[in-house]
């Protein structure tokens, strides 16, 4: 086994020479430069045995000033604010010159490795264990591949400047999928962020492409285990999507741009990217309309974010700093507005109907109102904390904070209502879209992005509403205000309704009426099978004491496997009524009496009007 093992590794030795060898023979010119330029850096990519789900690389480091010369795989990629640390699953660094005498390496951090090169060209090898299927990691097996740059390619640290071009032979039968630039095998990238920036999908995928105005789109879609999607009809969703947001934001920004699509039994979620976007789906979760939206839905978000992430940003989302946390307190504006704007695109391109788009928000408002931590902390705080608390969340998670994704759609939702309706009383046009599209107009001439900061956005949407906005971002994003969406729907002419948790129809059979009934009374405990989740504050099972992770195990005496079986032993009872609750804390068995209270929430509605819905389509941008 060792000698095979011994053999495969140099095979995969061989296949990273050659792919340097052919590179430079590509290229035309030692070290690969070319006369009067930078010279770049070189990334040879092989998967020998893509079982091992082990990605050789290798990189050809140019002469450089100075005895050593440091390379970092980056801690965190872009888009998700995580440290992951990365250089965890790098192995068997080697260093050597162009004659092949093997230079002294020294890991000096987590990240960072040290070549004693002498300021000599070298080259230097390692390998990564991919096997992480993410849309923020890597993964390979033997039927495809995923690489994210930041999990796969160093940096020469001080260098994040310097041009690369990345040659790979992928295994057999299959074909490597990237935004970059290319030709053949060889892939050429300005700088490293753009590097990162550009995720590769290797394997048999349906590659579609179109053309929406100068711009043309690929639809890539790699189903390794089959799919019952209808896949053309994917693409034709994408398309007129991305032809929406042409029109909202007033062309596109890009001459070409990639959907990078993976289906998997448990695919989901998407991350953005400069020129592409690499989203994961569930194979056969299409056998109805639910998959063929959420589709939609994701695609849309990743798209917006062309714009809104990666060519409008705050100054601190880059160039970045891959070596720890970069601050930010605009993810509520990034990724909350990005949220707003995705179902706006879907509207306009006929994609969603009203009344879908009204039940979303209703959903979005109960989730918003059942956080007990909505409004415990400012938006800004809440986008500062996602590296510490968003992705890593404590067990009181759900008591002092909210997604930045969801209260902030929310908040764009507000803003959207209220420009439109401001911008009206002055004889102007004021939208959500208006506002993007005008911070993405005014950037600095041949810009091909802008930097922007709170005072931007408070400018762009004092402009777009014809009077001061300062006081809306006062209010509800560096202050603490509870949201007042139900009064703006109201005011657009959107019928809303709020009713007890109860409450039912005259014409609600003797089924619903029961269900409705079991509503009443309510303890304020939100449970699962570990254990108490989260307690709201001043509830009645606070007032008595209960705490975030005890077990149940009887109500008034009588067993109960879990909380879920517990509240609904609970919901027997009315408000008023007390309950003997025994339960493990800690290893110890205890007992409470909670007085049960009536339930608080409410149950709302957004309706479109039976007339006069004319007036919401501008809102609903299905007006021009």
């Amino acid at each position: 086994m060792a000698a095979s093992v011994d053999s495969a590794a140099m095979s995969a030795r061989r296949a990273l020479c050659t792919i340097v060898l052919l590179l430079s023979c590509v290229l035309g010119l030692p070290g690969g430069a070319s006369a009067g330029a930078r010279a770049e850096l070189h990334y040879a990519v092989a998967i020998p045995a893509p079982h091992r789900q082990y990605v050789e690389v290798e990189v050809r480091v140019p002469a450089m000033r100075g005895k050593t010369v440091d390379l970092a795989m980056p801690a965190w990629t872009p888009g998700s604010y995580l440290v992951r640390d990365f250089g965890r699953h790098v192995y068997d660094t080697l260093a050597t010159t162009a004659h092949g005498r093997v230079l002294p390496v020294d890991r000096v951090d987590k990240q960072t490795w040290r070549v004693q090169s002498d300021g000599a060209e070298f080259s230097f090898r390692y390998r990564v264990f991919a096997d992480e299927l993410s849309v923020r990691t890597s993964y390979v097996d033997s039927r495809f591949a995923v690489l994210n740059g930041t999990s796969v390619f160093m940096y020469v640290v001080g260098q994040l400047d310097r041009p690369a071009v990345v040659s790979m032979v992928p295994p057999r039968g299959w074909a490597a999928h990237t935004a970059l630039p290319s030709v053949g095998s060889t892939w050429r990238a300005t700088d490293y962020d753009t590097l990162a920036d550009s995720p590769f999908v290797l394997g048999r995928a349906q590659v579609h492409r179109y053309r929406v105005g100068d711009t043309t789109v690929e639809y890539v879609y790699l189903a390794p285990n089959g799919s019952n999607a209808d896949v053309p009809r994917l693409v034709s969703d994408s398309r007129r999507l991305v032809a929406s947001f042409a029109e909202l934001m007033g062309g596109m920004p890009l001459s070409q741009y990639k959907f990078l699509v993976v289906a998997t039994p448990n695919g989901r979620g998407g991350l953005e990217h400069l020129d592409s976007t690499l989203m994961l789906l569930r194979s056969h979760g299409f056998d109805s309309e639910d998959g063929y939206r959420y589709a939609a839905g994701l695609a849309a978000h990743e798209f917006f974010h062309l714009w809104n992430v990666k060519r409008i940003h705050d100054p601190a989302l880059g160039p970045f700093d891959y070596t720890k946390e970069n601050y930010t307190d605009l993810l509520w504006f990034h990724e909350g507005f990005t949220s707003a704007m995705a179902p706006r695109a879907l509207l306009h391109a006929g994609l969603t109907e009203p009344a879908e788009y009204l039940e979303d928000l209703e959903d979005l408002w109960h989730d918003y109102l059942a956080r007990p931590g909505r409004d415990y902390e400012p938006l800004t705080q809440v986008s500062r904390d996602a590296w510490i608390k968003g992705y890593k969340p404590a067990r009181n998670h759900r008591d002092v904070t909210i997604s930045y994704y969801d209260k902030g759609e929310l908040l764009g939702v507000l803003l959207d209502l209220e420009l439109h309706r401001r911008s009206a009383m002055h004889d102007h046009r004021g939208s959500l879209a208006g506002l993007f599209a005008r911070l993405w107009r005014e950037r600095p001439a041949g810009a091909s992005r802008r930097a922007v900061t709170m005072v931007d956005i408070v400018r762009a949407a004092t402009a777009e509403a014809g009077e001061d906005m300062a006081w809306f971002f006062d209010r509800f994003v560096e202050g603490t205000e509870p949201l007042p969406l139900p009064a703006a729907l109201l005011a657009a002419g959107v019928e809303v309704e709020a009713k007890a948790a109860w409450a039912v129809d005259a014409d609600a059979t003797r089924a619903e009426r029961r269900a409705a009934d079991r509503k009443r009374a309510w303890a304020g405990i939100v449970g699962s099978k570990a254990g108490i989740v989260a307690v709201v504050p001043g509830s009645p099972a606070d007032r008595a004491g209960m705490a975030l992770g005890d077990e149940a195990v009887a109500v008034d005496g009588v067993r109960t496997n879990d909380w879920r079986q517990a509240m609904a032993r609970m919901a027997d009872r009315r408000p008023g009524e007390a309950v003997t609750v025994a339960f493990y804390r800690g290893g110890r068995l205890e007992t409470r009496a909670i007085t049960l209270a009536p339930n608080p929430y409410q149950n709302w509605t957004f309706t479109l009007p039976d007339e006069g819905i004319e007036k919401l389509d501008r809102w609903l941008y299905r007006g021009d």
